[in-house]
Parts: structure tokens; sequence; C-alpha cells
């Protein structure tokens, strides 16, 4: 492509050369003579149609070149979706790969933007539609004074698996914005020390035993979402564990800080992993739902993770439990 595009501008190039030197020489030629004689006259017309032959040359060059260096390129853009489709020019190759990736790329954000459209409405229908069912029924007065306990607290815990929902929606929905995250030097052992005192209340309820251990190490991150990774992974050991279990938390520098949370409960099975970070996606869909799970939690942290250029490692067995490790 280069080369024809260096002898297309050549070409042209020459042609206006040759126009512009017979422009000169004639005009040179008319000027100096002393009296307009009939030649004279003659050698004006020809100089005049000769003129506009040579700028009506110069147009249509140009326009054929120009069509037969676009053309490949029209034929790239009209087949972009055809994977098979090779350029003609091989130096268009990588311009067209380039174009491809960003294309499936473009197609695949909108995908994904309807497919969690559909799960949010999905999800949020869902606890709506028991708490409007169960506040008819008392509304009614259907249900027996003995069960209207058992009504309000479903109430109760649809509402709070709502509020979760949109809680984490709010949170996905900053995170994709992309809007600048204030970065602070914190004491990442505090910060978790800090978040397990106000889940110890959670993990007592669901006689949950948390284990923290560790060593004072400094990132550079925003402190609320490090705070947010540290809630949601505990929380999810705590939500996906046996009764009388345990989570151990541990915080410690190798080479770079880590931060460990790992559990004993049910586990992950080997074909889940891969997915366990999707939205909506859940490993065990009748616990999460009964423990109030939207199944956010770890595309949060996995979002928050890739703001903060950290790298997540899942290791987990079903039956023997669930191991998560941060490397910042």
């Amino acid at each position: 492509m280069r080369k024809r595009i260096q002898l297309s501008m050549l070409t042209i190039a020459i042609i206006t050369i040759i126009a512009m030197t017979f422009d000169v020489e004639t005009l040179y030629l008319l000027v100096n003579k002393r009296r307009m004689q009939q030649d004279s006259w003659l050698e004006l017309v020809v100089y005049v149609v000769v003129t506009i032959g040579i700028l009506a040359l110069c147009i249509i060059a140009s326009k054929t070149l120009t069509d037969k260096i676009m053309g490949p390129v029209n034929k790239m853009a009209e087949h972009v979706d055809d994977n098979t489709y090779m350029p003609e020019y091989q130096e268009l190759v990588p311009i067209m790969d380039k174009i491809r990736s960003q294309h499936i790329d473009v197609l695949a954000a909108a995908k994904a933007r309807q497919d969690f459209s559909a799960s949010v409405s999905h999800e949020l229908k869902t606890p709506l539609t028991a708490i409007s069912g169960y506040a008819e029924l008392l509304e009614t007065g259907m249900v027996e004074p003995d069960k209207q306990q058992h009504f309000i607290e479903e109430i109760r815990h649809n509402s709070d698996r709502l509020l979760g929902l949109i809680n984490d929606i709010i949170s996905l929905s900053q995170l994709d914005s992309n809007q600048a995250l204030d970065f602070e030097t914190i004491d990442l052992y505090q910060l978790v020390q800090e978040s397990l005192d106000t889940l110890a209340m959670v993990a007592g309820k669901s006689k949950i035993q948390l284990i923290f251990d560790g060593e004072r190490c400094n990132i550079y991150a925003n402190k609320e979402c490090i705070r947010e990774v540290v809630y949601n992974l505990v929380q999810n050991a705590i939500k996906y564990n046996n009764e009388n279990g345990h989570v151990w938390i541990n915080v410690y520098t190798e080479k770079t800080p880590v931060l460990v949370v790992k559990d004993d409960g049910i586990g992950i099975p080997l074909p889940e992993q891969e997915r366990v970070f999707e939205r909506f996606y859940r490993v065990d869909k009748s616990r999460s739902k009964a423990t109030g799970g939207t199944g956010l939690g770890l595309s949060i942290v996995k979002h928050i993770a890739d703001l903060h250029n950290a790298k997540i490692i899942l290791d987990s067995e079903p039956g023997v439990g669930t191991e998560i490790k941060v490397v910042f």
C-alpha cells in the first residue's frame, strides 16, 4: 500500500510540474510579444485549452488513484464481521486485527450491559414480589395471628435483601463510571481489624469463628474500596460456611502486601471457579437467597482489584473450603 501511495503522489507531482512548466513558458512568450498578432491569439487559445486539459487530467488521475487506494480500505470496513476476510494490502492486516478486536469488545460490552439490566430487573422483582405478597396478606387479614410474626420476618428479610442488592448495584455503578479514586497510604492490617470488629456480630449469629492474624503493612489504595473488599470476602466466607465453622483472615508481606481470607465451608466446584466473579452468578442459589446474597460481592471485589492493579488467587475444594488471596 505504501508503494502505491508513493507512486500515486509521484505521478501527480510529475503532472503538476509539467503543467507548471508549460504555464510559465507560455505565459513568458505571450507577455513578451510586442504585438498581439493573430498567431499570438492562437497561441493563447491553445494555452488555455491545454491548461484546462491538464487540470482535468490531474483531477481524473487523482480521483482514479484515490479510488484504487481507498477501495481495499472500504472493503475492509465492509467485512469487519467476517473473520475469514483478509485485506488486499499486507499493511492493513494489523489495522484490521485491531478494528476487529475493538469491535468484539464493543459488542461484548453491549451484551454485558443488556444482560446486567435483565439480571437487575429479575433480582429486584423477586424480593419486591415477596414483600408485596406478604404485605397484602397481612393487610387483608388472611393471616392467622400466630403466623403474622413469620410474615413480618419474611418482609424484613426480603427488605434487607433488596437494600443489599441496591447498595451493591450502586457500588458497581460507581466503579464502572471510571471516576477518579482518592488514593492514600493505608495500614492494611489496621483496616482489616476495624472491618472485622463490625463483622463479628454477623459471624456470631451464624456461629462462625473469625480468626485474624498477620503483620502491619502499608498499601497505596482507596480506603473505602479496600474496606469493601474485606467486607465482601469475609461475608462470603461466613455465608457459605457450615455451622460452627471458621474463617481465617491473614495480612502479611510477601514481596508485596497480601490479604488472605480462608474458610472451611462448602467450597466451590472446579467448573464453577472461573465464573464466581461474574455479576449475579451464584454457586449455591438456594443458600444465597436464604442468606440474602446478591451475587455481586465477588464481582465488586474483582473490579476493585483491577482498579488497584491487584491479583486475585482462588483456591477451593468442595467440602473442604475456599481460600482467596488478594495480592497488591
